[in-house]
């Protein structure tokens, strides 16, 4: 017996300190850190799966970029800092908790955390680039990225153009605390500043990024060590005209609501609308816009149609580059509008190239849109919602160009609704939430219903005919469908993983009507399909070589 409790407690204590020595190292490589010179391949074993990286010396630091598709948390490039005192264990927490603050106030933040690689300790941090762009939910953009060295220089990641407008307030604000609020935005660079300043006293920025959507400047900081800056002042304002060319079409009154001059609008120009204002459209106004024109506003729309007199908005000679609402988290009611033959917003009055790719766009804030058409339009996307809280409600989205209905890092609902003639897609979501309820689709020739980066996506009641693929889930997104139904389809179902950094995916089916489909089901292995409680355990590999064209659906028109 005593045999007996002597052999327990040597396994009990084996299997503890095995459980101890796999929690004290998050990751170990097959050759020490410290023996690694610049741009060596070496091995990562992470949860028993070994990843080749190559890695690359700065100072003391270590550049890893991931090999063949792998990922080290969800991250291709990224680069370990290392830790050696408690001084310097102090400051990667604060770095730690500074990026998660920013996050946490909608700026750009870098994935950091603290780690041991061969029971040492290292600041991990995401490198610069795309992915840490999209993993803020921003849509790719340039970014620039400044150098102190000697004098203050910029460069582009990439070697995209920055026009000299841009590069000048750059190196104004740098250099003489002077912000140009037409190109940097004030709003997201003072807060940056003061959260900065908490956690890093002095800091500067190391980039810039340029925001496709609102075409603005807004800053990264990702160094470990703060530099110094100029001066704790807030930067003055720099003399900059603001457009007044919406007062030839627009009127304002005391409570600060713009409508139009004239009930038949016809509008020959780009016009900027500021922020500060509500516009109002009111039933049976119309809007032409020809010769290019676009409507861009920072000041939210509130249009009041009825069954019987709807708001008109519609290009009669197909030049119109559309209405597009950058609202600062304010509140956009819109209801009986008929937007029509529209293509998508580009602009480069200011010689920085400015585009869009949707026709109707919606900035952050809240949107309702309710009764309305949009119809005939050319664009990428024919509605962008862009972190936003939506609801789209017994409207209709008819020939597009492309996608119909496109929402990024939102949280909407759609209901009593139709999408027909889409280019590619009927509704996409990408890292946000959707409940789609008694909605109708119909001669789809990409994705009628598709979630990707993370999304929660709920569909019910509805019909999906005449689409390449109905149903789509990818990039760790979880889809759920209850009674639906699919009709003359080629893929009803499909789950898989597109990105790098992201995962497999998961549908869960309950009650739904297929009729007269070519292929129920297209699962990637690893993803999942569940239908009425029964787990579908027929696996494809590499799924997206049959999509996007290649086999099912269509590609990506840009």
């Amino acid at each position: 017996m005593k045999k007996l409790y002597f052999l327990i407690f040597c396994i009990c204590f084996h299997s503890c300190s095995t459980k101890q020595q796999k929690t004290t190292d998050d990751f170990r490589t097959d050759k020490q850190l410290s023996t690694v010179v610049n741009n060596e391949f070496i091995n990562i074993i992470l949860n028993q799966d070994t990843i080749t990286t190559q890695v690359f010396k700065e100072d003391v630091n270590y550049i890893f970029h991931c090999k063949n598709g792998k990922r080290i948390y969800r991250k291709k490039k990224f680069k370990l800092h290392p830790i050696t005192d408690s001084i310097g264990l102090q400051k990667a927490q604060l770095i730690v908790d500074y990026n998660k603050e920013l996050k946490l106030n909608n700026l750009i933040g870098l994935s950091s955390k603290i780690i041991n690689v061969n029971q040492k300790k290292f600041l991990f941090q995401e490198e610069i680039g795309k992915r840490l762009i999209e993993s803020n939910s921003k849509r790719e953009g340039i970014i620039v990225k400044i150098n102190y060295e000697d004098s203050v220089s910029l460069a582009t990641l990439k070697g995209e153009y920055l026009s000299t407008e841009y590069t000048i307030a750059i190196l104004n604000y740098l250099k003489n605390n002077m912000l140009n609020d037409l190109i940097l935005n004030r709003t997201q660079i003072e807060s940056h500043r003061a959260i900065t300043k908490k956690y890093l006293k002095n800091a500067r920025p190391n980039y810039f990024y340029l925001n496709p959507i609102t075409n603005q400047l807004e800053v990264i900081v990702n160094d470990l060590i703060a530099n110094k800056e100029k001066s704790n002042i807030y930067p003055e304002l720099m003399n900059s005209k603001s457009s007044v060319g919406y007062l030839d079409f627009f009127k304002v009154d005391s409570q600060q609501i713009l409508s139009l001059i004239n009930r038949k609008t016809v509008l020959d120009k780009k016009i900027f609308i500021p922020k500060g204002f509500k516009i109002r459209l009111n039933a049976g106004e119309s809007i032409d816009l020809v010769q290019n024109a676009a409507i861009m506003s920072f000041s939210p729309l509130l249009v009041d149609g009825t069954l019987d007199n709807p708001v008109s908005i519609y290009s009669s000679d197909s030049s119109g580059e559309g209405f597009h609402v950058l609202q600062n988290n304010k509140t956009s009611i819109i209801n009986f509008l008929n937007f029509d033959n529209q293509t998508s917003f580009s602009d480069s009055s200011n010689n920085q190239v400015w585009k869009l790719p949707s026709s109707f766009t919606i900035y952050e804030g809240v949107v309702d849109i309710a009764n309305s058409n949009f119809t005939n339009l050319k664009s990428e996307d024919a509605i962008n919602i862009f972190r936003s809280k939506y609801s789209f409600t017994d409207s209709k989205i008819d020939g597009t160009f492309s996608d119909a209905f496109d929402a990024d890092f939102s949280i909407g609902v759609i209901e009593k609704s139709m999408f027909k003639n889409c280019g590619n897609d009927g509704v996409d979501i990408s890292g946000g939430e959707l409940n789609l309820k008694n909605s109708q689709f119909d001669l789809i020739k990409d994705k009628a219903i598709s979630a990707g980066e993370e999304s929660h996506l709920t569909s019910e009641k509805c019909t999906i005919k005449n689409a390449e693929l109905a149903f789509i889930s990818k990039d760790l997104s979880v889809a759920t469908s209850h009674n639906n139904f699919f009709s003359n389809c080629q893929v009803v179902y499909c789950s898989f993983q597109k990105k790098g950094e992201y995962g497999p995916a998961e549908i869960i089916a309950t009650n739904d009507s297929i009729k007269n489909c070519s292929l129920t089901h297209l699962i990637e292995y690893e993803s999942s399909l569940t239908i009425d409680k029964n787990k579908i355990d027929s696996f494809e590999y590499n799924i997206i070589d049959y999509l996007y064209g290649k086999k099912y659906g269509k590609a990506t028109i840009k």
